[in-house]
């Protein structure tokens, strides 16, 4: 009995030690218990713009810089409603116009220079995967209204406009237009988080309309949860 006593003294001390040990230690995470539900998060945007043209099918593309925000909504874990707003920088274009000189086979070109800006505000619905991880791939699509400024100045050919027989040309005097529409769009990348509530996030987003491929944008950003 004498020597039980000890032992059983011992395997307390031993038990209660391993208790406290246990109490004091903390899983560290990326990501906090319980789900965010907001996020928002700004991103810079390399954009590619097409714009079809008979006269030269083969320069359909001109490239913008872009930027813009988003604010997000979890409805679970992995399903989320986006809203973004970005705006470009000025992209530039050209078109040639062919003109007939009256009583002359000659046949000239009218050169007209486009400014390109585009603003588009869109939504969206964003499928995440994974849980409680520091890693998001995402898949989304949605629809973006887009407005569409665009400048442009007519150019005569040299000589040209000293030419008597110039035609009229009602549209040679530089003009501003503005164009609304509507597109489609899908998306995926990923959002990793660098803290417990701070992320970069990266995609890849095509538009499309009637067409064909609209428009193709790499964002990158940053953003935070809560």
């Amino acid at each position: 009995m004498i020597r039980v006593c000890p032992a059983i003294v011992v395997a307390a001390c031993l038990t209660a030690s391993i208790s406290s040990a246990q109490e004091r230690t903390s899983t560290v995470a990326l990501l906090p218990p319980s789900a965010p539900r907001w996020d928002i998060s700004a991103h810079v945007t390399w954009l590619g713009e097409r714009r079809p043209n008979d006269l030269a099918p083969w320069d359909q593309w001109f490239n913008l810089a872009s930027g813009g925000g988003m604010v997000g909504y979890y409805w679970t874990s992995h399903l989320k409603t986006e809203f973004d707003l970005s705006t470009s920088s000025e992209g530039e274009t050209y078109s040639f116009e062919p003109i007939a000189l009256p009583g002359s086979p000659t046949i000239l070109p009218l050169q007209r220079d486009h400014d390109f800006r585009v603003t588009t505000a869109s939504a969206g619905v964003i499928g995440q995967f994974f849980e409680n991880a520091w890693f998001h791939p995402f898949v989304g699509v949605g629809l973006e209204l887009v407005r569409e400024r665009e400048h442009i100045e007519t150019s005569f050919p040299i000589g040209l406009s000293r030419d008597p027989r110039t035609p009229f040309i009602p549209d040679f005097q530089p003009e501003t237009r503005e164009r609304y529409g509507a597109r489609p769009y899908l998306a995926t990348g990923f959002k990793a988080y660098v803290s417990e509530h701070a992320f970069i996030r990266t995609d890849i987003r095509t538009s499309w309309s009637s067409d064909g491929l609209a428009a193709l944008a790499w964002r990158s950003g940053v953003g935070v949860d809560f």
